[in-house]
């Protein structure tokens, strides 16, 4: 899918619609919590500078939100017409600002225009042309183009009756309100009570909020916290009450030990995977299906997984996919003949006119089958890894030289250059049915292996331009199922996320790896 938004932005992308309850116990009302965050934006300004964060999200509702891996209506439920490009958007009756003023179509096309005015990543010029009123509670929209990413838009609506005639350089610098008024504004649960640049931002409960109820929680604080050992150090000793992923490795063990604290381990929206140099500079042997298909059966990928993550969470699986995640309504295990069988993948080899030498490894083509396997230095994960990939393809017949670069040199002139094997890096996904097309395609922006199939190119091609979530599932697996076939890339597995929640705080699942605070108005206290 073509990058619209940065990566920080599609983060942000936080569901507003009330969704379940909290099991099987009754959630109590009030109390406050404290999130640690790693990040805070500058201002609260809708202004391109200042980012979307937690605050506008969670204050601002959007068209659609997050359930898990799946978009659910928001603000508004969408129908389609007999024109591809055209939507109708029927805003939710009940729906209102905590003023208790309506959600209006208004509001929405105000939104689309301060979106174009102020440059807010440009979106919307690339995914709305054209937005007519048809009543207060509904609207046409003429989309740009075809796009599987027309539901991230908009992010969040703006209150037309507040910020008409307004210069958004001059409000909102450090809150969310009504100029005219001064009061708190949002439609979401929660509204922005107090921000205090750099250090936290205070959120109190909706009481007009219009879902299915309003938030459990009386405050929530999003405090400042920095990176490392001193956010798990500020859980420990009760300053805050959940840090969310990423955690330091070596703060997994101290957490799992600690009283009064609950690890959460999900799969999550990056995943790593081993890239295939097939063009030029690459091993002469990997050209050939045969040796890339040996190597996806000389690596036992559950044996890493287990390896890597055993202690935390003994449910993680390979990743037998691509394009799709585990979770993703279009995941199919494509990749899943793809087990460790070094019998299989010698056979391959064989087939291939490849012949073992007399220290075991094979030799292609008169050029002994030692690959170079790259990747980022610094990384323990990364480094066992290869050193598990290394022991089985011994094993096999392929002889591994680990080859570790720091980031920056690995993707600005190591992979780029072609002089390489074997990469171990990940790829990871803004938003659900963002397909990674570009790693892929023939000449593709992320294209590092070389790899073009012109019949994979044809269907990646389409993904950008589907609409339909269960066509895209479609297209996207008959591309998934032959890349399998030519294994330009061998999938591992889905980085964990590794949430730290102390016990008394109550969060319904699923999580999402999207959306960290998704459904934020269920969280409650057990005191």
């Amino acid at each position: 899918m073509a990058r619209a938004l940065a990566a920080a932005i599609a983060v942000s992308l936080l569901a507003v619609s009330g969704a379940g309850g909290a099991g099987t116990q009754t959630p109590k009302r009030g109390g406050t919590i404290v999130i640690g965050a790693y990040g805070q934006p500058p201002c609260l300004s809708l202004q391109s500078v200042c980012g979307v964060g937690l605050e506008h999200t969670v204050v601002l509702g959007g068209t659609f939100g997050l359930k898990g891996h799946r978009w659910v209506p928001g603000l508004a439920r969408v129908t389609r017409t007999k024109d591809p490009l055209t939507l109708v958007y029927h805003i939710r009756p009940e729906a209102r600002w905590s003023d208790g003023t309506a959600v209006t179509s208004g509001d929405f096309v105000f939104t689309h225009r301060l979106w174009i005015r102020y440059g807010l990543v440009r979106l919307g010029e690339t995914v709305w042309s054209r937005v007519q009123p048809l009543g207060r509670k509904s609207f046409r929209v003429t989309l740009a183009r075809r796009s599987a990413d027309w539901r991230v838009y908009p992010l969040f609506v703006a209150p037309r009756h507040a910020l008409a005639g307004e210069d958004l350089s001059s409000v909102w610098r450090d809150t969310i309100d009504n100029p005219k008024t001064g009061e708190p504004i949002g439609s979401g649960p929660f509204l922005v009570e107090r921000f205090e640049r750099g250090e936290q931002i205070t959120l109190v409960r909706n009481p007009r909020y219009w879902g299915p109820h309003t938030a459990y929680l009386d405050r929530v604080v999003v405090r400042l916290v920095p990176r490392g050992l001193a956010g798990v150090d500020a859980l420990l000793q009760g300053e805050i009450d959940v840090l969310p992923t990423p955690l330091p490795e070596e703060a997994v063990t101290r957490l799992r030990r600690a009283p009064g604290i609950e690890l959460r381990v999900y799969p999550g929206i990056a995943w790593e995977q081993l890239a295939i140099r097939v063009g030029p500079g690459g091993h002469p042997a990997l050209k050939n299906k045969l040796v890339r298909r040996a190597l996806a059966y000389g690596i036992d990928r559950e044996a890493i997984v287990r390896e890597l993550f055993g202690e935390i969470d003994r449910t993680l699986r390979p990743l037998d996919s691509l394009l799709f995640l585990s979770e993703e309504s279009g995941y199919r295990p494509n990749w899943r003949s793809y087990r460790y069988r070094p019998a299989e993948a010698r056979r391959l080899l064989e087939q291939a006119g490849c012949q073992r030498g007399a220290d075991g490894i094979y030799a292609c083509g008169r050029e002994r089958l030692s690959l170079r396997f790259v990747t980022t230095a610094g990384n323990p994960r990364r480094q066992r890894t290869l050193e598990l990939a290394q022991a089985q393809l011994r094993g096999v017949g392929i002889e591994v030289r680990p080859i570790y670069s720091p980031g920056t040199v690995l993707f600005g002139q190591l992979l780029p250059s072609g002089e390489w094997d074997v990469a171990l890096f990940a790829l990871s996904k803004n938003w659900p049915e963002d397909l990674p097309d570009a790693a892929y395609r023939c000449q593709g922006d992320f294209n590092f292996s070389g790899y073009c199939n012109r019949l994979v190119t044809r269907d990646l091609a389409q993904l950008d331009a589907i609409i339909d979530s269960e066509q895209l599932a479609r297209v996207g697996n008959a591309a998934d199922r032959k890349l399998a076939r030519d294994v330009p890339a061998i999938p591992l597995f889905q980085r964990p996320e590794v949430d730290a929640i102390r016990t008394t705080v109550r969060i319904p699942d699923p999580p999402s790896a999207y959306a960290f605070y998704l459904n934020l108005q269920d969280w409650w206290l057990e005191r």
